[in-house]
């Protein structure tokens, strides 16, 4: 089936010698290739390309009228830069300035005459396949467009029915609770589905894959990973906000409990970027009190920051005991923070935009977690005050562009 598709490509041959067109006509028909159109007047090709939609170009350089060179400059504004369509220049001229200059001009592929008929029909044969590998990714690209439209007027259908039974809510956090839920459901389940249908196509297409293609996927896995995490952490931020998770205050081993646990859990990609992972402890034990769903997801969302702005370097954590309790620091090497931006940087969707940062994978949506729980830990100033006589918490920031990153969070519940 795929190989009857790749035979009926529309192929255009441009070249001022029929006797030329008849040799490449002959291989192709022989080779049973079925949509073929051909001029040997290079100032029809515009209107033949209009009309002839080509799939693959077979160019002549040397032309009167309009030459090789110019008909590669009149079709770079014919061509959308989104679409993939293949130009094979067939020339005489077998100079390395004008093969570099076609290639540069736009040329997929470059072949010397006389023609060696094996050569040129495998040439042919690879760009087409190409061809049609590059409209496949579009039109699944197209159909994820479509999918995405559906989910969004679902999930606005879905809101606009909370809205309408909000009244009905005894409690306003209720409906928000009910909302949270299925936004995220309605989120994550196409997003899942996205990655899938994208690895499946991978799959398929093995052995085929172009470095450019390979590239797409990659980018399609990694925007949709992005926004998985995104989701996570909108979700969590808005569960603090309206209160629906409710704390849990025991006294836990830090070290044991948070510490070990996340180290194991971010070995893997501190290990692929190359960077060092330093632990420092004073203490046999970090006996600490607070809620330690909220404690863990602070030091996630700090670790991982670390590693994701940190591009060379370490990455270190020590542990020690002073006057106040029991005293954890948290420090990289990594891009830093501008001065300017310290103050803001504990905001919703804040992220430094002078420097290297987005550059790197994720946001700064997890430092509002973190401030979020800190507040619930009584860390700072805390928003949640009655959380703050029994988790004694601060938290200091040292931090400059290009210099690193350092987190202190002092403990002043211990046992």
């Amino acid at each position: 089936m795929l190989n009857s598709t790749l035979k009926n490509a529309n192929i255009l041959i441009i070249d001022d010698q029929q006797a030329n067109i008849d040799v490449l006509t002959s291989l192709l028909e022989f080779k049973e290739y079925t949509n073929l159109k051909t001029t040997t007047d290079s100032r029809l090709v515009v209107s033949l390309f209009k009309e002839f939609e080509p799939d693959l170009i077979l160019l002549d350089l040397m032309m009167p009228h309009i030459d090789g060179f110019q008909i590669l400059e009149l079709l770079k504004e014919l061509i959308p830069n989104s679409t993939y369509l293949p130009i094979l220049v067939l020339t005489a001229d077998v100079t390395q300035d004008a093969k570099q200059i076609a290639l540069a001009g736009g040329a997929s592929d470059f072949l010397s005459k006389p023609f060696d008929l094996i050569e040129v029909d495998l040439r042919i044969k690879n760009l087409i396949h190409t061809r049609y590998l590059h409209q496949q990714v579009e039109n699944y690209n197209k159909l994820l467009e479509i999918k995405v439209k559906e989910r969004t007027r679902e999930l606005e259908t879905t809101l606009d029915e909370l809205i309408r039974e909000k009244e009905k809510v005894e409690k306003s956090d209720k409906l928000k609770s009910e909302f949270l839920h299925q936004m995220s459901l309605e989120m994550s389940s196409p997003t899942n589905a996205v990655l899938s249908f994208a690895n499946v196509l991978k799959e398929k297409m093995s052995g085929k894959i172009t470095p450019e293609l390979l590239e797409y996927f990659n980018g399609i896995d990694a925007a949709g990973q992005g926004l998985i995490r995104t989701v996570d952490l909108v979700l969590s931020v808005s569960e603090m906000q309206i209160s629906t998770n409710k704390p849990f205050f025991d006294e836990f081993d830090f070290v044991k409990e948070i510490i070990t646990k996340l180290i194991d859990e971010n070995k893997k990609a501190i290990e692929d970027k190359g960077l060092k992972l330093n632990f420092f402890s004073t203490l046999p034990e970090a006996v600490i009190v607070g809620d330690q769903n909220s404690i863990y997801q602070i030091f996630v969302n700090l670790l991982g920051n670390a590693v994701k702005y940190t591009k060379t370097g370490d990455i270190s954590i020590y542990i020690s005991k002073n006057e106040q309790g029991i005293e954890v620091s948290m420090e990289d090497t990594g891009i830093g923070i501008s001065e300017e931006f310290m103050e803001a940087m504990f905001h919703p969707l804040n992220q430094d935009e002078g420097g290297d940062a987005n550059k790197y994978e994720g946001n700064r949506l997890g430092f509002t977690l973190v401030k979020k729980y800190c507040d619930l830990n009584g860390i700072g100033l805390s928003l949640i005050k009655k959380y703050c006589d029994l988790n004694k918490i601060a938290m200091t920031l040292i931090s400059k562009k290009d210099a690193g990153t350092k987190f202190t969070l002092v403990f002043t519940r211990t046992k």
